[in-house]
């Protein structure tokens, strides 16, 4: 999968090696285990960039292959809706959907003092 012409920010890559560690290195639509380093494998944001609020909310970010699982969802976000409400139950689908219409920013000094809490 290309990111083409994103901008990855240094609080990005951390959070993403944070939670696929997290998660086990293992894709959570199909099953697939990942070694840590794959290039295949990566963190989808239900929620995309502009919702910045839920940037780093764990539950806005699901770890999968890039391909098919994050392809596939990036082309049919009524399934990814359908899964997603699956797997965190309609109330907590609702709230992480008012969390996303909130307003805010990001804050990357304050994720980068959080990133460096956890074990990386």
């Amino acid at each position: 999968m290309s990111f083409g012409t994103i901008k990855r920010r240094r609080t990005d890559i951390l959070f993403s090696q944070y939670l696929r560690k997290k998660r086990g290195y293992v894709c959570e639509k199909c099953g697939r285990k990942h070694e840590e380093n794959s290039k295949g494998f990566g963190v989808s944001h239900f929620w995309g960039r502009a919702k910045e609020s839920v940037r780093f909310d764990e539950e806005n970010c699901d770890v999968l292959c890039n391909i098919p699982c994050h392809q596939y969802f990036e082309t049919h976000h009524t399934e990814y809706e359908i899964w997603k409400k699956e797997r965190l139950g309609e109330k907590q689908y609702k709230l992480l959907t008012l969390r996303a219409w909130l307003p805010g920013k990001r804050d990357d000094k304050l994720t980068m003092l959080w990133l460096k809490k956890v074990e990386l």
